[in-house]
């Protein structure tokens, strides 16, 4: 057989193995393409299925189901998690009215105050990786996060009556309106939208709260009528102030 004969058969050989190898190696993307597109598809579904329910504990427990850490699903759990703590502070004013019930207000401020700093948890590990995330779920984080501290600032006037704890609380409520604020200039969002966080911002602070709380020290009328006041404050259902929570829909 001649030289040239075998360099046309090896090449031959060579050629088909190449073939070959590019044969599974498509087959493998394939199939590894399918499988990716088929649980993006149940992800997708079972996100509507969760998005559906109506109660917010059920929902936040379905999210969480999920076991996904995408930002845009840690909110929606952040915006369920808001409306069952506005529906904890409902039982603690209905409780704090009514006498028969008075003795129950500690423990439901005691789990009222467990389910807010949970809440700043999810919020603080969401934003850690910020840089990843889309200025358009940073703002409504920062804004559910600065709403669960002043809600936190209520509950530690109720439960410990402490006047510079529940300051530096109020600050850093402040400190996280003022992110969302950046935070929402950085987006194409609408006027409106873009006007929640400052809403919110200039609702807590020009009414001079702060300066009131350093004021406090053992007057209970005082007191009282803070705590009355920072009720008043607490941004309405959906974690904003005034306003539903804006509609996230998760990038593919």
């Amino acid at each position: 057989m001649s030289a040239t004969r075998k360099i046309i058969m090896y090449g031959t050989a060579l050629a088909a193995a190449l073939s070959l190898v590019f044969c599974i190696i498509s087959i493998f993307r394939y199939q590894n393409l399918s499988e990716r597109e088929q649980l993006s598809r149940t992800f997708q579904q079972e996100l509507e299925a969760a998005d559906a329910v109506a109660d917010d504990a059920a929902a936040a427990a379905a999210y969480q189901k999920l076991r996904s850490p995408l930002p845009e699903v840690q909110l929606r759990i952040l915006q369920r998690q808001w409306r069952a703590a506005l529906a904890l502070l409902k039982s603690v004013q209905m409780c704090r009215y009514n006498a028969s019930l008075e003795q129950e207000v500690s423990a439901y401020n005691a789990r009222l105050k467990e389910h807010l700093d949970a809440m700043l948890d999810r919020c603080s590990s969401t934003l850690s990786g910020s840089g990843t995330v889309r200025p358009e779920v940073v703002w409504q984080l920062y804004n559910v996060s600065g709403s669960a501290k002043l809600l936190k600032a209520f509950v530690i006037l109720e439960n410990e009556k402490n006047a510079d704890k529940v300051q530096g609380v109020i600050r850093d409520a402040l400190s996280d309106y003022k992110s969302a604020i950046n935070a929402v200039d950085n987006t194409g969002a609408a006027t409106l939208e873009k006007n929640i966080p400052r809403w919110n911002f200039e609702l807590l602070n020009s009414e001079q709260y702060i300066k009131k709380i350093e004021a406090i020290r053992t007057d209970s009328e005082v007191t009282q009528a803070l705590k009355e006041n920072l009720e008043t404050l607490i941004p309405e259902l959906g974690g904003y102030a005034p306003g539903e929570p804006i509609e996230t829909k998760i990038k593919k």
